[in-house]
């Protein structure tokens, strides 16, 4: 007979098994096409030379808006036809609209300065 913990780990790989199963389903749905421009969110390799990756954007034709809390993540925004699979041939291993099944393009990982936002607020000159 298996012990608790040997059931448990067990079960805690099969979830995991589905859930990267599921996310790598979604992801890949999630991908816009080579052709597309606007604001949206691209993925670099982990642990990716941060001033690479901004040059990368930089040469793909757009301009980085931030980089998420995650490092290799970073949102930028390009409005020549072909943004997307430039970033790709720039060294992007992903380029998303939103991330699926996770927090969107702003969300909680969005950062405000309060000094924008209470300029914004029409409350500061």
């Amino acid at each position: 007979m298996k012990s608790a913990h040997g059931i448990a780990l067990g079960l805690a790989a099969g979830v995991l098994a589905v859930w990267l199963a599921l996310m790598s389903v979604g992801l890949r749905d999630a991908e816009v096409e080579p052709d597309a421009t606007g604001t949206v969110l691209a993925t670099f390799p982990v642990g990716a030379n941060q001033d690479d990756v901004f040059a990368a954007i930089i040469h793909a034709g757009g301009r980085p808006m931030r980089r998420t809390w995650l490092g290799f993540a970073w949102v930028a925004s390009g409005t020549d036809a072909g943004f997307a699979g430039r970033l790709k041939e720039n060294g992007a291993t992903g380029v998303y609209r939103e991330m699926p099944l996770g927090p969107s393009l702003g969300g909680c990982a969005a950062i405000v300065s309060a000094g924008r936002w209470l300029k914004n607020a029409g409350l500061t000159d």
